[in-house]
């Protein structure tokens, strides 16, 4: 099959699938990406070179590439390569997190919008998640503690924030207009979800012009690598933060 007649035929499986377009479009991307690449030869060198190309994205990233090309190799009946357990064997992304110096440099260009300011300190404190962020609720913060349910299965956690965090949250809850009750709110008022406050990093990201790979995940990983060159303990770290094993 040509490689027009593989994504064709891709495409067709897709549309009998309960996928949403915009899903639908990110799968055929990646399935023409690939065939572009290998020029349509389908087999597991192909694989590697092309997840290779992927090195510094997430893991979550790359596993989800992976089973888009084992649909890819379904479809077009093709054997795929791996097995139910085998992965390619890629080296590990470089994760960027904050070094100290370059944090407070980036939280002093984010001073213009106390919104911003605040989710930033309140994060750097923390080392909360961004789902964690967005939904805490004005009730959870009693200065100068700020309450945290839990993501990913470990315990909610109670945290203390220092006295500038406090002035930066209580600013900037002095100018806004919660419609819900949730702590940080957009501009109309409603939830900021994970996706809009990634959006809203990404605009200071760019604005500061920090590298590529930089998002709230940056500050949690900063905050680790902080309190360990202080000599804190793994266990102490992992309460903190809130991971539900020592990574």
């Amino acid at each position: 099959m040509t490689i027009d007649e593989l994504l064709a035929a891709y495409e067709q499986y897709l549309n009998f699938g309960n996928f949403s377009k915009e899903t639908k479009q990110r799968y055929l991307r990646i399935a023409e990406d690939f065939l572009d690449a290998s020029r349509g030869v389908m087999t597991r060198d192909a694989v590697m070179r092309f997840m290779q190309q992927h090195e510094s994205k997430s893991s979550t990233y790359r596993r989800w590439t992976m089973y888009v090309l084992k649909s890819l190799f379904t479809q077009a009946r093709v054997i795929w390569p791996f097995n139910k357990r085998e992965m390619p064997k890629l080296s590990k992304p470089k994760q960027p997190y904050f070094e100290f110096a370059a944090f407070e440099k980036f939280l002093e260009s984010a001073k213009a919008s106390l919104l911003d300011y605040a989710l930033l300190r309140v994060d750097a404190v923390t080392g909360a998640r961004r789902v964690e962020l967005s939904n805490l609720l004005e009730s959870d913060y009693v200065r100068p503690t700020l309450k945290i349910r839990s993501a990913k299965g470990s315990e909610d956690r109670v945290r203390t924030l220092d006295p500038d965090t406090c002035n930066a949250l209580e600013r900037y809850l002095r100018s806004r207009k919660s419609r819900d009750g949730y702590l940080f709110v957009s501009e109309r008022g409603l939830q900021l979800t994970p996706l809009l406050l990634t959006k809203r990093f990404r605009v200071l990201a760019k604005a500061a012009n920090l590298g590529k790979g930089y998002g709230y995940h940056a500050i949690r990983r900063g905050l680790a690598t902080w309190l360990y060159r202080e000599g804190w303990r793994s266990k102490e770290i992992q309460t903190l933060v809130g991971w539900k094993g020592v990574q």
